[in-house]
């Protein structure tokens, strides 16, 4: 059967900022080694004057030519050796704040949303993406949404907290209307886009990339968005599943507290609109009496070096025996399609 890779990465490279144009290319990210004290390399980009990181998650298990997509049919030539029908494609420099100069963030959206297009051009049926839109400016969002739309996007990136706004706020209802209209779903994944809580936090990886998505997730169901917004769907990505009991247990807690709502012990299993990348080392048995067998996709973080990287993750997932094959099936190929719309193409 067809899998499709529910969370695989770019990594991005002079070719990224190739699509600058005009006096956007005044903005263009500078590559940087610098030599630390600790007598180690760390590499990063010069953005409006600020180091960002995110030039070290390089997994060395990827050629470079296929993380970094110089070489397309390197990468599916590698998605066939390993079993991957389709990747859906995340940033990675945009894991984390990067700017807060909206010219600056609006150039290198359109930049790298074209450099994924061109990317997606070369093999459509294989590599489909994430937009990644300028949210400092939501009339500019919006459009590069319509635009990303037509170009081979399947999903709008988010992380789980976005400027100076968390995801349930209602500055980003206009961005939930037209996604639902375009069937475009939000992946919340792990990252964080406000620079002051990544600092306060020191950058910490667990807290501000993972547990922070965790909390949007959480915010979003509670605050109704599912409900508002009946046609979209959210998934929380790259953040494994191991806390979906206690997210469950603790909405039932807190919904009956609502007014006009009650408890929903199937408030994940018995949705539509909800959805979860775990991974081969979740205890799924015990997370599938809470997220249902319709919930759950599996994502190998394709080109990363961190914790959650597992480019066999598919094929492990087949092999372990642990569950019954046609709900591995429902993991690997049904519940990703439905969650990115594949199964309307």
């Amino acid at each position: 059967m067809l899998t499709i890779d529910a969370d695989a990465h770019v990594i991005e490279c002079e070719k990224t900022w190739d699509y600058l144009e005009g006096s956007d290319k005044r903005y263009r990210p500078v590559a940087i080694a610098v030599d630390m004290p600790t007598g180690k390399t760390q590499n990063f980009w010069i953005i409006g004057g600020r180091l960002i990181g995110g030039r070290d998650n390089i997994g060395q298990d990827t050629a470079r030519e296929s993380r970094e997509m110089a070489n397309i049919d390197s990468r599916l030539k590698h998605m066939d050796e390993i079993g991957t029908g389709v990747q859906v494609l995340y940033p990675t420099l945009f894991l984390r704040p990067v700017t807060d100069n909206p010219r600056i963030e609006l150039a290198l959206c359109r930049s790298y949303n074209r450099w994924m297009a061109d990317i997606w051009s070369k093999a459509k049926e294989r590599l489909r993406w994430a937009v990644q839109l300028p949210l400092l400016t939501m009339d500019k969002a919006l459009d590069e949404l319509r635009w990303s739309h037509g170009n081979g996007a399947c999903a709008v990136f988010m992380r789980g907290i976005e400027t100076n706004h968390t995801l349930h706020d209602p500055y980003f209802f206009s961005l939930y209307e037209e996604a639902s209209r375009l069937n475009m779903p939000i992946g919340i994944h792990s990252g964080i886009g406000n620079f002051t809580v990544n600092d306060m936090l020191g950058g910490e990886p667990f807290r501000v990339a993972k547990l922070i998505v965790i909390g949007g997730f959480h915010a979003m169901i509670l605050n109704g968005i599912p409900e508002k917004f009946p046609k979209l769907r959210i998934g929380a990505i790259e953040v494994a599943a191991q806390w979906v009991p206690y997210l469950v247990h603790d909405l039932n807690l807190r919904f009956p507290k609502l007014e006009g709502k009650e408890a929903r012990p199937d408030v994940l299993s018995g949705s539509n609109q909800l959805f979860v990348a775990c991974q081969t080392d979740d205890d799924l048995p015990y997370v599938l009496k809470y997220a249902g067998e319709n919930c759950l996709m599996i994502g190998s973080d394709y080109g990363h070096a961190d914790n959650a990287s597992e480019l066999l993750a598919l094929a492990k997932l087949k092999e372990n025996g642990e569950i019954d094959p046609k709900v591995i099936d429902k993991i690997l190929y049904h519940n990703p399609a439905k969650f990115y719309g594949l199964d309307a193409d």
